[in-house]
């Protein structure tokens, strides 16, 4: 399949950690400062101050969110609902993440598709020896390490579109991984090689309802790309981001075929794929017991 659109840079000053399209709206974490954006393609975006860095969010079934800030889990609301921003109050401290390291913070994260958060921790020295480790977290059964190896920053955390295969970066970026994930559990099996990215490192992954993986690739004298890689690891494509640090890249837009790809040094990059059907964001099952 030949692919016709062109890669659109919007919101070129906008330095973008994590993505997701929720409610015909686009959300990220601002990477330069402890805050929440929100975007619906016109206007200036809206912002919420938040009081530590935001890596990793998710939306939950009762409509708040799911934060991932430093050390700890949070639960926030928007006021009112369906609005762009977040409450004015505090967001309430539900989780601490590795308490009695305090040589790492939360790094990456995203819900699977059973309604747990999944997340992983970096080395606050990138220099030190790999601690950054995986976790499921769910309000039955509260934070669980997950038996994946230690890396400096966990990240490039995805599912398949059953839930039954975890997808993540290695240590150096330069493969990403699989595994069997078993989420009632938090258990997982066997770690194989998915793909080998040669000399470009992973920025962060989906998938499309195909169970193909879409991964941002950054690669140092060029530009980003998104490569897409079917469910057996083989490359089908790369696409060139005009961003050098392009992050996680999610599906959003009308019946989800626009593919996007924030960057960590500007824009929000966005291609139109007809004929490949995107996977919304999964959501964080938030009902406590």
């Amino acid at each position: 399949m030949e692919l016709h659109a062109q890669p659109e840079t919007l919101l070129p000053n906008a330095l973008i950690g994590s993505l997701l399209w929720h409610d015909s709206c686009w959300w990220w974490s601002d990477a330069a400062t402890p805050a929440l954006k929100a975007w619906r393609g016109k206007g200036a975006p809206e912002n919420s101050r938040l009081p530590e860095h935001l890596a990793a969010f998710a939306f939950c079934r009762s409509g708040k969110l799911l934060l991932g800030l430093d050390k700890w889990l949070y639960l926030a609301e928007r006021t009112p609902p369906g609005a762009l921003k977040l409450a004015r109050r505090l967001p309430l401290a539900i989780a601490a993440v590795d308490p009695a390291e305090a040589r790492t913070r939360i790094n990456d994260g995203c819900a699977d598709r059973h309604g747990n958060f999944v997340l992983g921790t970096a080395n606050l020295n990138p220099d030190s020896p790999p601690i950054g480790s995986f976790y499921q977290f769910s309000r039955r059964f509260g934070l669980r390490r997950l038996a994946l190896p230690t890396v400096v920053a966990a990240h490039g955390i995805g599912f398949s579109p059953d839930g039954s295969t975890l997808y993540f970066a290695s240590g150096d970026g330069r493969e990403v991984l699989e595994t069997t994930y078993d989420p009632a559990r938090a258990e997982v099996g066997r770690i194989k090689r998915f793909a080998s990215l040669g000399d470009a490192r992973a920025g962060g992954l989906t998938l499309d309802a195909g169970g193909n993986v879409w991964i941002a690739l950054r690669e140092e004298g060029r530009r980003g790309r998104l490569a897409q890689f079917t469910a057996a690891g083989t490359l089908m494509r790369e696409l060139p981001l005009s961003a050098t640090q392009p992050s996680r890249p999610v599906f959003g837009g009308l019946g989800l075929e626009q593919v996007a790809a924030g960057a960590l040094d500007g824009g929000l990059h966005t291609i139109e794929i007809p004929g490949v059907q995107g996977l919304a964001p999964s959501l964080f099952d938030d009902a406590a017991d």
